[in-house]
């Protein structure tokens, strides 16, 4: 490393040699020589005379430290480990400049390469399911910053900010973590992402320093504003570090024959090596990634596939579905098949027998009426794709004798099905070998896992939490956006830990802030044995201006990131008894936030408590204990407690009212009439593909009220909004979005997809928990969302990117590609 290594330690007090950690013979070396060095301390401390970063002249203002000794203010410092010094030859301390990308030393290089060992809890089909659904979302990224960096001017020369241990670099306008490229001002350190300074950049000078803008800049010293032209283009990832994992991700993915349908595999296109013929599915065609200065990487190659939308098949056998070989003769393929014209064929095959009629008193093998309407089904949705005939009528033949069960649940197949849909259609392209394939996802059938289905088929509820082969089932229904209900969560709990008594006597007389369901009101400074006295108590509980009983539910408690260090026990109790723990354990390995390095500021996952009490009143119907809205990141909400409230006698006809209202389904019903369940909460939820459509609802009605809609607030966003049934039915009905109506039992765990509009309804006094993850299937999602977290105001808990989705993204795909490498050698030996 430079001489910056050298520990700032003794403070100087002459203007000449204000350099805090160097001895006098270093500092007297530094002089004659002029070497320039690292700023390896604070401004204050090390160059007091020279330009601050905004930090260090805030410090100023801040009442002085206890301790003058004390080094914590150093990682604060924007120009720690960042800005070069030097003396000049009368002594005097200068700037010198900034680190540049090559100045990197192995141990910056080592937190961004991946290491040639197997990674602890990362197998091999691990990192193939991680490259197969991630591998796409890291390749746009990898675009983007090439992208930024045609915006780099000629002549100006890019700067590398070395990442610091504990510190999240965000832009000062949007408050994005900083991933890589974005622009710092040399005077403060003020800095900006890609995406405020291309915004700021376009905007006409008029209209630059409006005041009502959403993204407003600070201003630099002397209250001179920041033009884009005068900051400095800055990387975070060392060297070319970004780009070598970008070629291992393609070569990867073609040794390994791992589907690919990122835009960088659209040019270029040639055969693949043997290896990765060798283990592919058939035929495939590969593409150089290309390098900034726009020259192919050599070895770089992948399998590309187009990808379905709902979400990427598996790619291996450790994770696939049963992939057999034909087991049966099927009708010849027409001619249009042999000539590249199989679409058309298979389509008129497909309409030909939804349409054709039988003559009395006869049947026609396995094509029962049911299965025609099925066929005229699947007509309509894979319309637009190649279908494989042979494969299509044995996926037909598997569905008559589904429909036996089917029936049983209102004669709905469950959408899983179309994955095995996805599995006969054919993706080949003019001049390649059509994959031979056979039927893949009927291993979500495993009758060895104790499920059931839910809202007429279209939930999957698992009823062994226990069953470790239950992420198999889960996986096919998670990659399409679904959410899923696992049950029997309680009895595995400790009951007495999670009861409201023991939260009473343990932290009664903690000050919490409450807040009215009915009105959106915050009651302020009350002890929380005020809110648990009245959990099962209505006459305890605290009244409103009108004299009768207040719904309540807790504000934010435990506080922040509290859970763990206030209720180590019942931490430690939940971790333990979470559902599908390769999802939603911390160090899961389908929990991609596991491979954040420590080195970063971990997201805060949870847990997060989520305690109320019931509404049941008629009025009650039409608000939400928690109102519409959507998260970043993928949840699961375990139901710990139900508390049926004393004092109201006709509450449990009005709670069997609601669930009516609330278009829930008939096998719910069942879990309340016949299994004497006992019910907690009300969900409402709709895929994250939906959310738009939701939006142009709501605005479309509070237009319809007389709302204004701000351009930085968002009636999701917002949580103002609860889809009472008028409007949920207003939403069938106009732009055909029909979600999950769910009802959350004791014991229940429901899992909500990240980007999902949700809302809940508590039918009793409730005590959830929820602990957030980061699954492959759904990065996408965290990836949009973040850059859709951007527009909203400050006041939005949302709007900081706390989950750092693009460090995740990196972190996952970097630890998936060395643990392919290390893996090479069996590769090789297959």
């Amino acid at each position: 490393r430079l001489c910056g290594e050298w520990k700032l330690k003794c403070a100087l007090q002459d203007m000449e040699a204000p350099v805090r950690s160097l001895d006098q013979n270093k500092v007297r070396r530094l002089k004659q020589s002029g070497e320039s060095f690292l700023q390896d301390g604070s401004c204050i401390n090390v160059a007091p005379h020279l330009h601050k970063c905004r930090e260090c002249r805030l410090e100023r203002y801040r009442k002085s430290r206890e301790d003058e000794d004390d080094d914590d203010p150093n990682v604060s410092c924007r120009f720690f480990h960042f800005r070069r010094l030097a003396f000049t030859k009368k002594g005097v301390l200068r700037v010198e400049g900034f680190l540049s990308p090559q100045q990197s030393d192995s141990m910056a290089m080592g937190l961004w390469l991946p290491s040639l060992t197997v990674h602890e809890g990362l197998d091999l089909d691990t990192s193939k399911y991680i490259l197969a659904n991630v591998g796409d979302q890291f390749c746009q990224l990898v675009m983007s910053e090439k992208e930024a960096m045609m915006m780099v001017e000629p002549h100006q020369k890019v700067a590398w900010k070395r990442a610091v241990r504990g510190v999240r670099e965000m832009c000062d306008v949007c408050e994005t973590t900083l991933f890589n490229i974005h622009w710092v001002c040399r005077k403060c350190g003020f800095g900006v992402c890609l995406d405020c300074y291309r915004l700021r950049k376009n905007r006409p000078p008029e209209g630059r320093y409006d005041k009502g803008s959403v993204f407003s800049w600070l201003k630099c010293a002397k209250g001179q504003p920041h033009e884009p032209q005068n900051l400095m283009p800055t990387q975070i990832i060392p060297g070319t570090a970004l780009y070598s994992i970008g070629d291992m991700v393609h070569a990867a993915r073609g040794k390994w024959g791992i589907k690919a349908n990122c835009p960088c595999t659209s040019r270029h296109n040639k055969p693949l090596s043997g290896a990765a013929n060798s283990v592919g599915n058939g035929a495939t065609s590969t593409s150089a990634t290309t390098r900034p200065n726009g020259e192919p990487a050599a070895g770089a190659a992948v399998k590309t596939e187009p990808v379905e939308e709902a979400g990427i098949a598996d790619t291996t056998s450790g994770f696939s579905g049963t992939n057999s070989s034909t087991p049966s003769p099927a009708p010849a393929p027409t001619q249009a098949t042999k000539d590249g014209k199989g679409s058309s064929s298979a389509l008129h095959w497909l309409a030909d027998l939804a349409t054709q009629k039988e003559p009395k008193g006869e049947t026609n093998g396995v094509f029962t009426p049911d299965v025609k309407r099925i066929c005229a089904s699947l007509l309509l949705r894979h319309r637009h794709k190649k279908i494989n005939v042979l494969n299509m009528f044995l996926f037909i033949y598997f569905c008559s004798f589904s429909l036996k069960q089917a029936d049983k649940m209102k004669g709905g197949l469950p959408n899983f099905l179309d994955h095995i849909i996805a599995s006969v259609v054919e993706t080949k392209k003019s001049g390649t070998a059509p994959r031979r394939e056979g039927l893949m996802g009927l291993s979500v059938l495993d009758p060895h896992t104790s499920h059931s289905w839910l809202c007429d088929g279209r939930l999957l509820c698992l009823q062994d939490p226990s069953n470790t082969n239950n992420w198999k089932i889960f996986r096919e229904c998670w990659k399409q956006g679904q959410p899923v209900l696992v049950s029997g969560i309680h009895k595995k709990l400790k009951g007495n830990l999670w009861k409201p008594e023991s939260f009473s006597k343990e932290f009664g007389d903690q000050d919490v802030d409450l807040v009215n369901c009915r009105n959106c009101a915050i009651i302020s400074d009350v002890k929380v044995r005020d809110f648990w006295d009245g959990f099962q108590v209505i006459s305890k509980r605290l009244k409103g201006g009108d004299g009768q009983p207040m719904v309540l539910k807790l504000k934010d408690w435990p506080p922040g990131e509290d859970f763990r260090d206030m209720m180590p026990t019942r931490f430690d109790d939940l971790m333990e008894n979470l559902p599908l723990p390769e999802y939603t354990k911390r160090d899961g390995r389908l929990n991609l936030a596991c491979r954040l390095p420590n080195f970063f500021v971990r997201p805060d996952l949870g847990p997060k408590m989520y305690n109320a009490y019931g509404l049941i009143s008629t009025e009650d119907r039409r608000v939400g204990t928690t109102n519409l809205h959507l998260d970043v990141s993928d949840a699961v909400n375990v139901m710990v407690y139900v508390g049926i409230p004393e004092g109201d006698s006709d509450q449990e006809k009005k709670v069997m009212q609601t669930i009516e209202e609330g278009d829930v389904d008939d096998m719910t019903k069942r879990r309340v009439y016949e299994a004497k369940e006992k019910p907690g909460a009300l969900w409402h939820i709709y895929a994250a593909k939906d959310a738009e459509k939701i939006r142009e609802l709501l605005r479309k009605v509070g237009e319809e009220q007389g709302q204004e809609n701000p351009p930085d607030h968002d009636p999701i966003h917002d949580q103002s909004w609860y889809l009472d049934q008028t409007l949920r039915r207003r939403l069938y009905e106009e732009y055909g979005v029909q979600g999950w109506s769910i009802v959350q039992f004791l014991g229940d765990a429901v899992f909500i997809p990240a980007g999902a509009p949700h809302q809940v309804h508590n039918l009793y006094s409730c005590i959830k928990v929820a602990e957030d993850f980061v699954s492959p299937e759904h990065v996408k999602h965290c990836f949009r969302l973040t850059q859709e977290f951007r527009h909203l105001s400050t006041t939005h808990t949302n709007h900081e990117d706390k989950l750092q989705v693009k460090n995740i993204i990196y972190h996952a795909v970097k630890d998936a590609v060395g643990t392919l490498k290390a893996h090479e050698p069996k590769l090789g030996r297959s």
